[in-house]
């Protein structure tokens, strides 16, 4: 009787352990009673090397989950298919966004959510599919990935501009330049410093000069300003009527000058027919 009764307490605990370690497995995974993480899908169009399952997923620099799944969409060979799952106490809202970012020089990638804001709504409340669909961007490093081949491509159209300017030819028209402009400023350069003085004195009278016309211009253009000023009335009258009449006299002039030009080339021609109508008349040469 007592044996029986120790083999079905040894058969009781055999159970009981097989259950604990089931739970115990179960509990580890966090999968069935009590999960506490909420699947979701996020879609990237670029590379995903470097990411692998078990990766962190982050939300502004804080760990709220890890990746469960990489696949190929079936549907869009271009994209790929990344699931997270993430702590149920991390809301996830419609506004944000995820990204591929990679941790220093190790090259291992992980999962970055930006943005949201409070009044935006969960993610859960307005998604239509099974497993709720995060928004995604590209990657700082795939954005600058995408922009060196053009950046390679300006550097070497840059480089070849330089190797242009820097040519045999220019070179040569640069050193005949600056020598140009050597023979010019050799050419003012005083031989000796008497000369110097010299220059620096008539340098400074110069100047003075100059500095005075611009004084007279100055005060001439101000007094002009005033006769128009006080004769804008008169002007008025002269564009209105003394134009006319200042045309007028430049057309009758333009004529009287016309006549004189032709009684000149008249008596330059004959002067005897000018002063005698008859060319012939006059006293007969002997």
């Amino acid at each position: 009787m007592e044996t029986h009764v120790n083999y079905v307490r040894v058969g009781a605990f055999v159970i009981g352990g097989f259950f604990a370690m089931i739970f115990f497995i179960l509990w580890l995974n966090k999968v069935g009673f009590g999960d506490s993480t909420q699947p979701y899908q996020i879609y990237f169009k670029g590379s995903v090397a470097g990411l692998k399952i078990g990766n962190a997923v982050q939300y502004r620099g804080v760990p709220i989950g890890k990746v469960s799944a990489i696949k190929i969409d079936p549907k869009n060979v271009e994209q790929i298919v990344v699931t997270v799952k993430i702590d149920k106490s991390a809301v996830i809202k419609e506004d944000m966004i995820a990204s591929l970012e990679s941790q220093g020089l190790t090259g291992i990638s992980y999962i970055q959510i930006n943005g949201g804001t409070t009044t935006a709504r969960s993610l859960l409340e307005v998604g239509h599919k099974d497993i709720p669909v995060i928004a995604s961007k590209s990657s700082l490093i795939e954005e600058v990935s995408a922009t060196i081949p053009d950046m390679l491509k300006k550097m070497d159209g840059l480089i070849s501009e330089i190797r242009g300017i820097f040519s045999d030819e220019n070179r040569h028209s640069f050193t005949k330049t600056m020598k140009n402009i050597e023979e010019i400023t050799s050419y003012f350069k005083p031989t000796n410093g008497k000369d110097k003085d010299t220059f620096i004195l008539e340098l400074t009278k110069a100047i003075s000069d100059l500095d005075e016309t611009l004084l007279e211009i100055k005060l001439m253009t101000k007094e002009f300003t005033h006769v128009l000023k006080d004769n804008r009335s008169g002007l008025r009258e002269f564009t209105t009527n003394g134009l006319n009449s200042f045309t007028r006299f430049m057309v009758e002039g333009r004529e009287s000058l016309a006549a004189i030009r032709r009684l000149s080339e008249s008596l330059e021609r004959s002067p005897t027919r000018f002063f005698y109508n008859d060319a012939e008349q006059g006293i007969p040469v002997r």
